[in-house]
């Protein structure tokens, strides 16, 4: 036989041999291959593994155990027996164990905490909301709104003068330029007293929901009030009266206690299940109410929240009423109006409301940082009353036709700032 011919006779029989290999492995590559595909979820490309099979291909040391889909949607199998792949991704729905119960991957699992905790902590850092949720919140009032609103209502004329903010003598003042004011007239200087004292009081906290307000004397004779001379005496006002110029707020429309706060069982905490179910605006509701709950319970607050909890026993839907003395704006900003049973009138009535008070207090879990330092500086500090008297003399020319906060209400303050210290402390403790 030539050389050539033998080559060629050799090149025959290997492939032959060849050929007859791989039918030989037919059989076995082909079941595997249907198992493989037929195990496999078309929806979302996650390889189940086979029970009870004769021939368990894929076995939990198996590197085809997992497997994900390619972006032309063939299913190729990781190179090794980790989840790597598993790891930020929102379409593994777990897996199936080899013995056909139904469980939850580690890795699934370990995405879904580290998926809750980023959640988390965009909008919470601990107990305090993060500096990114507040920055989505509305602003409120400023220092310059302060000023420019003293300005105001030292130099530009009312020129109209008549009934609303509320009951009794208080009225509803238009400035030439258009702007209004609610004027606070009361024959009982403690009213006067509250609220000024709480606004200056929402100053030191850096709470900012509160409207700019400053005292301000009648005088029928002034240029300023001349042209509504007519309507200063149809209100029975009296001249060289104090009263408070707050700046009326146009807009407002009706605020609805949140449902953390509606029931007694009910609590606002830092958990994932409270903050992942909310919008943007509830979000900004509760940043706000963390607030409102802290400056109520500081002044014994009686018109606003705790008038809902008192009414509820002859109305068993009072708490899903309106909350009263309480108000949002188009972007919604809640401002706290009608302070004046704070930090005087409240405090007389402390036997009978306390346990309002207390119990929104206790509801409460989640706080403003800058509030919650506020409070832990005048905590320490001890001296509250001296500087909320401090704030009035230094920012209002009047502050001399009011008394100053008594030793007996600058005590109870104080103790109900530690009060609201140690809630913080509590809640620390539980959460952190």
């Amino acid at each position: 036989m030539r050389k050539s011919d033998t080559v060629i006779m050799a090149g025959l029989a290997f492939t032959l041999g060849f050929v007859l290999g791989m039918m030989i492995q037919l059989p076995v590559i082909l079941p595997m291959h249907e198992e493989y595909f037929a195990n496999t979820d078309p929806k979302t490309g996650v390889r189940f593994e086979s029970v009870g099979s004769a021939r368990k291909q894929l076995s939990m040391d198996n590197p085809l155990r997992r497997v994900k889909p390619s972006s032309h949607g063939v299913v190729f199998p990781q190179n090794n027996g980790t989840n790597s792949y598993l790891q930020g991704q929102t379409d593994y729905s777990g897996s199936r164990q080899s013995d056909g119960s139904s469980g939850s991957s580690p890795a699934l699992e370990s995405v879904i905490r580290n998926r809750e905790s980023a959640k988390q902590s965009e909008v919470l850092d601990g107990v305090f909301w993060s500096e990114a949720t507040e920055r989505k919140c509305p602003g409120g009032f400023t220092e310059e709104d302060q000023q420019r609103w003293k300005n105001k209502i030292d130099t530009v004329k009312v020129v109209k003068l008549e009934t609303g903010c509320g009951r009794m003598q208080n009225r509803l003042a238009t400035f030439k330029d258009a702007v209004r004011a609610c004027v606070r007239y009361r024959l009982n200087t403690d009213q006067i007293q509250g609220e000024i004292f709480s606004f200056y009081l929402s100053k030191l906290l850096g709470i900012s929901n509160v409207p700019p307000s400053s005292l301000h004397l009648v005088n029928s004779i002034d240029d300023r009030w001349r042209t509504v001379t007519g309507e200063i005496a149809n209100s029975k006002w009296a001249d060289d009266k104090v009263v408070i110029f707050t700046q009326f707020v146009e807009g407002l429309k009706p605020s609805y206690i949140p449902f953390e706060f509606r029931e007694e069982e009910r609590k606002l905490q830092p958990k994932i299940d409270v903050v992942s179910s909310k919008s943007p605006e509830d979000l900004c509701d509760l940043v706000q109410w963390s607030d409102l709950v802290i400056f109520d319970y500081l002044t014994a607050n009686l018109d606003r929240v705790v008038n809902n909890m008192f009414n509820r026993q002859w109305n068993p839907n009072m708490m899903n009423s309106p909350a009263h003395n309480l108000e949002r704006t188009s972007s919604g900003r809640l401002i706290f109006l009608d302070n004046e049973s704070g930090l005087f009138h409240g405090y007389r009535l402390l036997d009978k409301y306390a346990t309002y008070h207390r119990k929104l207090l206790d509801a409460l879990c989640v706080f403003r940082n800058s509030t919650a330092s506020a409070i832990e500086r005048l905590h320490h500090s001890g001296n509250v009353g001296e500087e909320l008297n401090k704030m009035l003399s230094q920012n209002e020319v009047l502050y001399n036709q009011i008394p100053r906060i008594p030793q007996k209400n600058a005590k109870i303050l104080q103790q109900r700032i530690s009060d609201v210290f140690d809630q913080i402390q509590t809640c620390k403790k539980q959460y952190l």
